[in-house]
């Protein structure tokens, strides 16, 4: 797991105890995971540290965006709500996910 993805699954099993799982799997036939994902509100949580890596970074290429966009199309057609920050937001404003969480609940 990523240092990200450490934050913020105590981040969110802190404010939401024991409803937080990483690297889930929720989209059937697919391999795509979510950083943070919780079945009970059928929310996830994604932290795009990607965004920093350049034009050579994965989530950064046009082939990395279309995949991007990809998971987040089926990740709605499938009945997830999906909320997306950068890792400054985490480390610097972490009370805004969990506003964030709060107010699709």
């Amino acid at each position: 797991m990523v240092k990200n993805e450490v934050l913020l699954l105590g981040l969110l099993n802190d404010a939401f105890p024991y409803q937080w799982y990483s690297e889930f799997q929720g989209i059937p036939g697919r391999k795509f995971r979510f950083d943070a994902a919780s079945l009970t509100f059928k929310i996830a949580v994604e932290i795009d540290g990607g965004i920093w890596l350049g034009k050579n970074g994965g989530h950064t290429s046009g082939f990395g965006r279309t995949k991007d966009m990809e998971k987040m199309n089926l990740a709605v057609l499938n009945g997830w709500r999906v909320l997306t920050y950068s890792p400054a937001t985490l480390r610097k404003e972490p009370n805004k996910i969990i506003e964030d969480v709060r107010k699709l609940l």
